[in-house]
């Protein structure tokens, strides 16, 4: 990067414009994709790559033009394939071509990164990984939730039919049970999440990792539903039979106390 300070204004500016819209990109799509900027390129090929980050398919490439003319004139020759040619907002000249897609990344930022690319990449890194942090706590809130909701539903519930608890109290336990899970299921994902964020070069190893957890986890959660399921069979499976015990201790009670006024002891 340090050399880049140094090459002419248009080199800087296209630098920036690629590292810029691609982190930007990065922010919209989450963690899903990986947005990458090749570091080997050659005639006509792609400035920038979105990959499936779990199987690493490229699902698009991108050539990317500083100028909204230069973008129009690339889109028109065709030479670029089927790239999307993109190019800064917010230029005096807008391109009219349909086939050229404005960026988020404004001709200002472009400006301003060229002045110092450093600090435009590392500000938008911060940006992404902050980013991939939140969606990776809405979508860990949105399970522990959901979770807390069906085996806390289930439990409560089942104790309502079997009379322990009355129903105003099972809502309440069952509301307070989803705002925990919520709580914990966005902070334990945010957590987990947040050091491939800041430190993208582990992120293969954490994928990895989150594979089998994933796997414990729904066994888990599919274990306590059929414990929860026994316990409520084996409550009114006793019940039953404390009936069955107190019916007949009953009757031979009634039936000892016949015998006995019929025998006058």
């Amino acid at each position: 990067m340090a050399r880049l300070a140094k090459s002419p204004t248009r080199s800087r500016e296209g630098f920036a414009f690629e590292y810029l819209d691609a982190l930007d990109q990065q922010l919209h799509l989450g963690s899903r994709y990986r947005v990458e900027v090749p570091s080997v390129t050659g005639k006509n090929s792609p400035d920038i790559r979105v990959r499936v980050r779990s199987s690493g398919k490229v699902v698009q490439e991108q050539q990317l033009k500083v100028n909204s003319q230069t973008a129009g004139r690339a889109a028109n020759s065709q030479v670029y394939g089927k790239q999307e040619i993109r190019t800064p907002k917010g230029q005096a000249h807008q391109s009219t071509n349909p086939h050229v897609r404005e960026s988020n990344v404004s001709a200002a930022e472009v400006s301003k990164g060229a002045s110092n690319p450093n600090q435009a990449v590392r500000s938008y890194q911060f940006k992404a990984a902050i980013a991939e942090i939140s969606h990776a706590a809405a979508v860990g809130a949105i399970t522990g939730a959901v979770a807390a909701l069906l085996i806390s539903g289930l439990e409560h519930f089942l104790a309502v039919e079997r009379g322990e608890v009355e129903i105003d109290q099972a809502i309440a336990a069952v509301f307070f049970d989803t705002l925990q899970g919520l709580v914990m299921g966005a902070g334990s994902v945010a957590t987990f999440a947040t050091i491939p964020a800041f430190f993208p070069a582990l992120a293969p190893i954490f994928h990895i990792i989150s594979v089998p957890l994933m796997a414990i986890g729904a066994f888990q959660l599919v274990n306590q539903v059929f414990q929860i399921l026994d316990h409520h069979e084996s409550v009114k499976r006793n019940a039953l039979i404390n009936q069955v015990y107190q019916q007949d201790a009953q009757f031979f009670e009634s039936f000892d106390k016949q015998v006995s006024d019929y025998l006058g002891i």
